[in-house]
């Protein structure tokens, strides 16, 4: 994942993205500021995780059959490093 970066008074946001969010988004982040700052980062991608019905209807506590049953009507499954699974 990359971490991007901007500094803003006296704090710091970090944004978190996968390389096709990254790809969609970083041209817009550079404009706004924002720093990329590295890439490999083994964290869950900020905007893939806002569109996760796992995350959105806090399903990641429930079974497999459930988490798999739910992923498998999503329609970026393919596209998904976690598919239903706690590990990228």
């Amino acid at each position: 994942m990359t971490t991007w970066k901007l500094k803003t008074g006296c704090e710091a946001l970090f944004y978190h993205l996968c390389s096709d969010c990254t790809e969609r988004s970083a041209e817009g982040l550079l404009q706004a500021g924002w720093k990329k700052i590295r890439d490999g980062e083994p964290v869950s991608c900020n905007e893939c995780t806002r569109k996760c019905v796992l995350t959105s209807t806090s399903l990641w506590g429930a079974d497999e059959e459930t988490r798999y049953a739910v992923c498998a009507q999503c329609g970026e499954l393919s596209m998904c490093p976690l598919k239903g699974r706690y590990y990228c």
